[in-house]
C-alpha cells in the first residue's frame, strides 16, 4: 500500500491559516528553548547549505524530537531587475513524517519565512526592549519590514513608527502601504 500523496499548501492557504505572525510566538518560544538546550532539547539543525547557482539556493533541514517534526526549507535568491513581479527570495518548505521519511506536505515558504522571522524578532524584543521604549524603527522597505511592522504593532505599544531606508533605486512601497500610520522616513540614498 503506497503512502498518500503530499498535500500542497500555496501562499493563499498558508496566509489564511497563518494570518498573524503572533500565532507563531508560543511555538517558536518552545522551539528556541529546545534548540538552546543542546542535545537535551532534541533539535538537530545543521548549518545551512548554500548552492551557488547564479545567485543561490539555500537548503535548511531540521528535526525536533519533542515536536516530532522533520522539515527542510529550500530558498532561492535571484535578483530580478528586469521582472519585479518575481520575488527575489522564494521559499518552499517540505514536511516529512519523521517515522518513515514520507513527504507529507509541500508548503509555500515565503509567507511562513516572513512571519516566522518577525515573530522571532518580537520574542527577542520582549526580553531586550527597555520598558520605556516609545519608537519602533524599521530598517528597510520590503516583505520583512511589512511583517515586522504587523507583529510589533500588535505585540507592543509605540508612540511612533520610524522607517530607515538605504536606497539604491528601490520603491518606497512600504511607506505607501502604511500611510495610515504616522511614519518618519529616514532615507539614506547611495
Amino acid at each position: 500500500m503506497s503512502a498518500a500523496p503530499p498535500v500542497f499548501l500555496g501562499s493563499e492557504v498558508v496566509e489564511k491559516h497563518l494570518h498573524r505572525a503572533s500565532l507563531l510566538i508560543p511555538s517558536l518560544e518552545a522551539a528556541l528553548a529546545n534548540f538552546s538546550s543542546g542535545a537535551e532539547g532534541g533539535v538537530v539543525q545543521p548549518m545551512r547549505t548554500v548552492v551557488p547557482v547564479q545567485k543561490f539556493l539555500g537548503v535548511m533541514p531540521a528535526y525536533s524530537s519533542k515536536a516530532d517534526a522533520l522539515t527542510t526549507k529550500l530558498v532561492t535568491f535571484y535578483e530580478h531587475k528586469k521582472d519585479s513581479s518575481v520575488p527575489s527570495h522564494q521559499a518552499t518548505i517540505l514536511l516529512f513524517d519523521p517515522r518513515n521519511g514520507s513527504l507529507k506536505a509541500i508548503m509555500d515558504g515565503s509567507v511562513i519565512t516572513a512571519k516566522r522571522t518577525a515573530a522571532v524578532s518580537a520574542i527577542a524584543t520582549k526580553f531586550l526592549m527597555p520598558a520605556d521604549s516609545e519608537v519602533l524603527c524599521i530598517l528597510g522597505a520590503g516583505v520583512q519590514a511589512y511583517s515586522h511592522y504587523e507583529v510589533f504593532t500588535e505585540q507592543f505599544s509605540f508612540k511612533e513608527v520610524s522607517q530607515g531606508l538605504h536606497l539604491k533605486g528601490e520603491d518606497l512601497f512600504f511607506s505607501i502601504i502604511f500611510s495610515v500610520t504616522p511614519i518618519t522616513n529616514n532615507v539614506y540614498n547611495n
